[in-house]
């Protein structure tokens, strides 16, 4: 019998293992094995696998994109759901990022919930948790050191045995489609995946990911096991508003902020 070892979480752990950094990590780095045929023919010249994450977006004038995960562990019995937003206009030299943990029972009471919201234009950046803002300043070092750690440290979506699907439009962009099956898990750890599969595309012009879902259910025992635990995640990554006007202004808190501290 499996080892009962458990699995609390196991949907973050397959987005941090292989990342340098976690969050805003998609995995491991690109495992493409397998040919990649599915009624249509890969183009001879294009990648099977998306550029890293910040080299893709730094070719963008604007996006916002959304992460999200969310697990379901049956040894604690909650859920949770992360949401992570990210947002960037170029021309305005802003950003801005949002993470929302919200952390359920199986009959959907709240057990714990909490957002927290950073904006940065220009050399200034406000946080805000919880209603209260907090505005600083950005010394000119802080942002060529973070200027130099995106180049420096990028990330990879976790992608096995790519099949090509064909070619769409996703998010207003034309995109390459493919879908994957991760199978790897089961000879990495003593958890069954009992499914780890996904899809994703890549962008025609930049080979930058569009969209990318990745759904896993692990379990330490055979299914109707009373004592096997489980986790059941999916991961989901969407860039939508592509170089299309992205607003981005400091809320009245942190004008507040602002204010009190001059």
């Amino acid at each position: 019998m499996m080892s009962k070892k458990r699995i609390v979480g196991f949907g973050l752990l397959v987005i941090i293992v292989g990342s340098a950094c976690g969050m805003p990590s998609l995995g491991g780095g690109p495992v493409a094995e397998g040919g990649g045929v599915s009624g249509n023919s890969e183009p001879t010249d294009a990648p099977m696998v998306p550029v890293p994450i910040n080299q893709g977006l730094a070719s963008l004038d604007s996006y916002r994109m959304t992460y999200t995960n969310d697990v379901f562990d049956s040894l604690a019995q909650e859920r949770t759901v992360i949401t992570f937003v990210v947002a960037r206009d170029r021309e305005a030299d802003a950003n801005y990022s949002r993470t929302e943990t919200l952390v359920t029972t199986e009959g959907n009471e709240v057990v714990s919930e909490d957002v927290q919201e950073q904006f940065v234009i220009g050399n200034q950046i406000c946080a805000v948790t919880g209603g209260e803002a907090e505005m600083t300043p950005i010394s000119e070092t802080a942002q060529v050191m973070t200027d130099l750690i995106s180049q420096v440290v990028d990330f990879n979506p976790l992608i096995e045995n790519p099949v090509y699907v064909g070619e769409d439009v996703v998010n207003g962009v034309s995109v390459r489609t493919y879908t994957f099956e991760v199978r790897s898990l089961d000879a990495a750890s003593e958890v069954e995946a009992a499914r780890a599969d996904g899809n994703y595309a890549i962008a025609v012009d930049g080979d930058y990911l569009v969209h990318y879902r990745f759904d896993i259910e692990l379990r330490t025992g055979p299914e109707g096991d009373p004592e096997a635990e489980s986790s059941v995640s999916f991961f989901e990554l969407s860039l939508e508003e592509i170089n299309q006007p992205v607003e981005i202004a400091f809320p009245p808190s942190c004008q507040v902020a602002e204010s009190l501290g001059e």
